[in-house]
């Protein structure tokens, strides 16, 4: 059992922070078998056993991404200088708001947010999770924005490639380009996953739900791409750093105005300095 827990912590450290569903994913065919008929047998393995890990000491808990819970609280402080410490720590400027174009990521669930939520943090953009099929009034809040904003929009989309995972942003891009009015032009993009990584195979597959109310579609699809209509792919199977990596690369190819970017990052560093020596003093 601790062989088998340290090589759990191996593919956890290596890949992290990742996801629970990521580390079952990494570890099949050398740790594990994927659960296949409805079982979860060995998933549920993984789940228990990085709780035990965790909880132990063995394993630390932010490795690990969890997006699904948080706390509503109001932002409070034990003194003005605390918040004006935090703030100061905290301080972004907008890198896009001197760039052409608006760019947002929109993830199909929380826990693939939890692991690219990385990237758009340090990068400076939006990151929405669609939590399944994203609610009508969510995508009006959104392309409300894009008018307001008045920029070009690229949205990079990150899911499954399944008939869910298939019609899900199908169906999001219709109603960003509805409730836009058409007064923006929206680039829409699919990062992950891509037909090029299911084709180029090597990532773990499992049966295509033809049950789902989208499969017909997913068939013709996949008919159309010369893919397995059977098989489904989760972009969980896809590794972490690779994802991130990935993503990060398509977000500063949309940068088109690098002097700009480089002059506001020069500028957060020089007001975040101004915050703390000013208010709190050259010792701060």
């Amino acid at each position: 059992m601790e062989d088998f827990r340290r090589s759990i912590y191996d593919i956890t450290r290596q890949h992290r922070p990742c996801s629970v569903r990521q580390v079952y994913y990494l570890g099949i065919g050398t740790l594990w078998n994927k659960d296949t008929g409805g079982s979860r047998r060995n998933y549920n393995t993984v789940v228990r056993e990085l709780g035990i890990m965790r909880e132990s000491g063995m394993l630390p808990w932010d490795w690990l991404t969890d997006a699904t819970r948080y706390v509503r609280i109001a932002l409070m402080y034990d003194s003005v200088e605390q918040a004006i410490r935090r703030t100061a720590e905290e301080y972004r400027r907008d890198l896009w708001s001197m760039q052409p174009r608006r760019v947002e990521v929109w993830a199909e669930s929380d826990s693939i947010s939890g692991v690219v939520d990385p990237v758009t943090r340090a990068l400076g953009v939006g990151l929405f999770s669609c939590r399944g099929q994203a609610s009508k009034d969510f995508a009006h809040s959104a392309a409300e924005q894009y008018v307001a904003v008045g920029k070009p929009v690229t949205v990079l989309y990150v899911g499954d490639f399944d008939p869910s995972g298939l019609a899900i942003p199908r169906s999001l891009e219709e109603r960003l380009r509805h409730y836009s009015r058409g007064s923006v032009p929206i680039d829409f993009r699919r990062c992950a996953l891509t037909v090029e990584d299911v084709r180029a195979g090597g990532l773990v597959q499992h049966e295509a739900n033809a049950a789902d109310k989208s499969y017909a579609r997913y068939a013709e699809t996949c008919q159309a791409l010369g893919l397995d209509s059977t098989l489904s792919t989760e972009v969980e199977a896809l590794a972490p750093e690779t994802l991130r990596s990935r993503l990060e690369e398509q977000i500063y190819a949309l940068v088109e105005d690098a002097s700009r970017w480089n002059a506001t990052l020069a500028a957060e560093r020089s007001e975040r300095d101004v915050l703390l020596t000013r208010w709190l003093g050259a010792g701060a």
